[in-house]
């Protein structure tokens, strides 16, 4: 093979490669339609667990505002709307120890689940309805160790937030 004729396919080879790795990057938006800026009003709470739709919509404002996809703003300058309600809130016995006397429960679970909306101002239409995203976490009754309840609690919002992000940002 002549010189030149290696150097027009090296060439060609470098000009392909490159081309192919920009076919899978898109400069357009990462959410549906032509939502920038995102209301999302303090969920409902149809559980007996008092205030956690506070703790859970602090967490989803949090995230929303750490992803940077979207700025979350009042309801009147919002090109969506996020409406929820947390409809699950479940402290389950999950493992069992036998006492000298009885059994008792050793770890627990905790399921958390929450039904949310989509609106898109613009359209007047739901982009998504009624969507259920559930999370649990694991934790002991024993104080010393680092599976407590309050970091089971930490997974479950982190993973409701996750949830959000996934159904209202899309995937690249």
């Amino acid at each position: 093979m002549s010189e030149r004729l290696r150097r027009t396919a090296a060439m060609t080879l470098i000009a392909v490669a490159a081309c192919a790795g920009c076919g899978v990057y898109r400069t357009t938006s990462r959410t549906a339609g032509d939502i920038r800026r995102i209301s999302v009003p303090y969920f409902n709470n149809a559980t007996a667990e008092p205030e956690i739709e506070i703790e859970i919509t602090d967490r989803i404002i949090e995230g929303i505002v750490r992803d940077n996809t979207l700025r979350v703003v009042d309801e009147a300058e919002a090109d969506a709307l996020l409406e929820g309600t947390v409809v699950e809130y479940r402290n389950i016995p999950f493992t069992f120890e036998q006492g000298e006397t009885q059994i008792q429960a050793e770890q627990y679970r905790l399921f958390v689940g929450i039904r949310v909306s989509l609106f898109d101002k613009g359209k007047n239409a739901y982009l998504y309805e009624d969507r259920t995203i559930k999370a649990h976490g694991d934790y002991y009754l024993e104080t010393n160790v680092d599976q407590n309840y309050e970091n089971a609690l930490e997974e479950v919002y982190r993973d409701l937030v996750e949830g959000i992000l996934s159904a209202t940002v899309q995937d690249w």
